[in-house]
């Protein structure tokens, strides 16, 4: 079994963010860490046309059994942890969604602490600030502990309310199977119904980990996320280059959600 490899789940709809995403770690995958990416079977041909090269492995949607045959808001999230879950190829996998590249080299010492995966654990603050700045209310902040809340209440959790998120993240596969084994198993429940319940396969994570007590070393996120145009615009305008952000983080996400060019 592998330690580590990269994951992306995507389909033809972000097969243009997608190429982005390949050439990056092509470019700056100096350990050759394996990369996966999971799609459906009828974007074989798209994907292998660039896809196929050493160390890049495709596998299909429909070898992996998720609790619904049908696209919804949770098909994405539900994939990645069925993924992990159920598929014996590593004991990490670095999870990233298509619409994020890689601006810097990086080899396999820049997940772990030693013998300790990094965790992406923080408190959102600056996002927070940001949107209240941007929208002049509390709506983030309230979507936000919604998100966590739940989650920490059902594992007796008390303290502060953590991001565990950060575009691309770090994942221990054994996580999610304890995940499964420990608690939705012995309550008759499904990672769909998790996710229902609060739809953050982050979170679950992050949480999970915390109550089952899983050795880690918390990080700040590893790439940094434009989450508007508002917030790409604003640091256009004050210079901010590829190469500024590459002194803190390993990549960029530029989240599809508001149309944003391919890369930064």
């Amino acid at each position: 079994m592998k330690k580590i490899v990269l994951f992306c789940k995507s389909y033809r709809g972000d097969i243009e963010r997608f190429k982005v995403l390949s050439e990056s770690v092509l470019k700056h995958n100096k350990d050759n860490i394996p990369f996966y990416v999971c799609i459906p079977k009828s974007d074989n041909d798209l994907f292998y046309s660039f896809f196929n090269k050493e160390n890049q492995h495709i596998v299909f949607d429909e070898d992996i059994t998720i609790e619904t045959n049908q696209q919804s808001h949770f098909t994405q999230q539900l994939f990645k942890m069925e993924f992990m879950r159920t598929q014996d190829i590593a004991e990490h996998y670095f999870l990233m969604d298509s619409d994020m590249y890689f601006i810097r080299d990086f080899t396999q010492d820049e997940f772990f602490a030693g013998d300790l995966p990094y965790m992406t654990m923080h408190e959102c603050k600056d996002f927070l600030e940001y949107s209240y700045n941007m929208f002049g209310d509390n709506r983030t902040n309230e979507w936000f502990l919604s998100e966590r809340l739940p989650i920490m209440e059902l594992f007796n959790r008390k303290g502060k309310p953590y991001d565990y998120s950060g575009s691309a993240n770090l994942y221990i596969a054994n996580v999610f199977k304890e995940l499964f084994k420990n608690y939705c198993q012995p309550n008759n429940l499904t990672f769909l119904d998790l996710l229902k319940h609060c739809a953050s396969e982050n979170t679950w994570y992050g949480e999970y980990a915390l109550a089952s007590k899983t050795p880690f070393a918390p990080c700040a996120p590893m790439f940094k996320t434009f989450h508007t145009q508002w917030q790409y615009n604003h640091h256009k305008s004050l210079g901010i280059t590829e190469e500024i952000i590459s002194k803190n983080y390993l990549g960029i996400t530029m989240q599809s959600n508001w149309g944003s060019p391919l890369k930064y």
